[in-house]
């Protein structure tokens, strides 16, 4: 079921699908809210809460409207339920483990204000690497994927950097407050270079969830760091508000990149327009490979590669390995391999993500997809369970609060989120160690 083929049933059948989205994002909200590090301002909610909430709707409303088999259904279906039931399950069962292992590699003794200068430092250099090598991904002429070609270490990097840096400096004035429940001209200052590390950074990055996911590194930070928020509803809700017109202005200018007119008539939504209604079908987007895969048995036709190659090419750069190995492997992502099924002259890079349950069916097979999902589960459980010993630890409260962050896309994209922790260990284990040799007046505090 193509695209458009997809959007016609959707939009005929609009009642049942909006009850079943709202009724699944719903359930998924309740199954995760005890666990989630920061309550509802927490982003297990956008990448799991919201995406598989609105993702299950379609399958369920597709099922039911005899698009999708019995069979295939209730592979993908049994995979989304393993996976929350592990992962309550081994938070409960991990709740009182220290897992020291990741102080001892990640974090420094006392506060760690030399460390983070030197991670500041190398932060900004990626920034301004970055904005001059390859510009703003906001600004991308056809996307930030195909403008990012051969600098995506680089991009990875910066973006892991960035949630510590912001979770870190977030901190430092959240910290003053408690202590002095004021505002002092310094704190405001800082926080005034957070946020504007917030919009450059955003810009620089061009994902529509950048903006967002910068403001998640506070909220994250905060929550571990006083273990029992109170965010006032209100000013979360404006904050998002800000987050919703970044996306729409990064939108927006995509549009009219590719020479659309924004205020002419909507294919699907008459009566709106053109902006809106994309911004709908980017939700819908959500489940893009499920109706594009799971009607007519096309995901039994998509082309697998090697496993191996799977994990190693967001490490070495996919740019890379494909030369080495003569091919194009990114095109065996099963998010891209449902696009290229329906149109194999697509070369623009991006694409559709994989999503676990599709990844593990694809990579893993009937019988082994299960340990795929009980090892993501564990390690999201781990992450939790480090959460709630914060303590006070400034540098601790960052790394775990970039550690869950970058955990989250292995619901989206497995060997890529995979990528991302690893990146995290590797950078912090190293800034660590060479920072182990100096002398002890560098952890002076911040």
């Amino acid at each position: 079921m193509g695209s458009g083929d997809f959007f016609e049933v959707f939009f005929s059948h609009l009642d049942l699908f909006l009850i079943l989205m709202f009724v699944f994002s719903s359930t998924l909200y309740f199954c995760v809210r005890g666990v989630a590090p920061a309550a509802y301002l927490d982003p297990i909610h956008f990448y799991y809460t919201f995406t598989f909430g609105t993702s299950y709707g379609i399958i369920v409303g597709l099922y039911s409207l005899g698009y999708i088999s019995g069979y295939i259904f209730s592979v993908v279906m049994s995979y989304g339920v393993l996976f929350v039931m592990l992962l309550r399950l081994f938070v409960y069962l991990n709740r009182h483990k220290k897992f020291s292992i990741f102080r001892v590699f990640l974090v420094p003794r006392g506060e760690g204000s030399f460390q983070f200068f030197i991670v500041l430092l190398v932060y900004v250099f990626l920034l301004v690497f970055l904005w001059t090598q390859v510009g703003l991904g906001v600004s991308a002429e056809t996307n930030r994927f195909e403008q990012n070609r051969g600098f995506g270490a680089f991009v990875r990097v910066a973006d892991g950097i960035r949630i510590f840096v912001l979770a870190y400096l977030t901190l430092v004035v959240y910290r003053r407050w408690l202590g002095e429940r004021k505002i002092s001209l310094k704190s405001m200052g800082l926080i005034f270079f957070i946020l504007v590390l917030i919009v450059v950074s955003s810009a620089i990055n061009g994902a529509k969830f950048a903006m967002l996911e910068g403001l998640y590194s506070c909220f994250v930070a905060m929550a571990i760091f006083y273990k029992k928020p109170k965010f006032n509803i209100i000013y979360a809700a404006c904050i998002f508000l800000l987050a919703l017109v970044f996306a729409m202005f990064v939108l927006s200018s995509n549009l009219e990149k590719k020479g659309l007119d924004v205020d002419a008539a909507p294919s699907y939504m008459p009566g709106g327009d053109v902006l809106t209604e994309r911004l709908v079908l980017r939700i819908l987007s959500n489940a893009d490979k499920y109706y594009l895969t799971l009607p007519g048995g096309v995901l039994d036709k998509l082309q697998t590669d090697d496993l191996w190659v799977r994990f190693v090419a967001p490490m070495v750069g996919t740019t890379r390995l494909s030369s080495m190995l003569g091919y194009n492997v990114n095109n065996y992502n099963v998010g891209r391999q449902a696009l290229l099924y329906y149109d194999p002259n697509y070369e623009i890079a991006g694409g559709p993500t994989s999503h676990f349950d599709l990844f593990v069916y694809k990579y893993f097979g009937n019988y082994f997809g299960w340990m795929w999902v009980t090892f993501s589960a564990f390690m999201f459980a781990v992450f939790i369970v480090l959460s709630r010993q914060g303590c006070g630890d400034i540098y601790f409260c960052a790394i775990v609060t970039t550690l869950w962050l970058r955990s989250l896309p292995m619901l989206l994209e497995p060997t890529v989120g995979f990528a991302y922790v690893l990146d995290i260990f590797i950078i912090f284990t190293l800034i660590k160690l060479f920072c182990s040799v100096l002398p002890r007046k560098a952890d002076a505090k911040t």
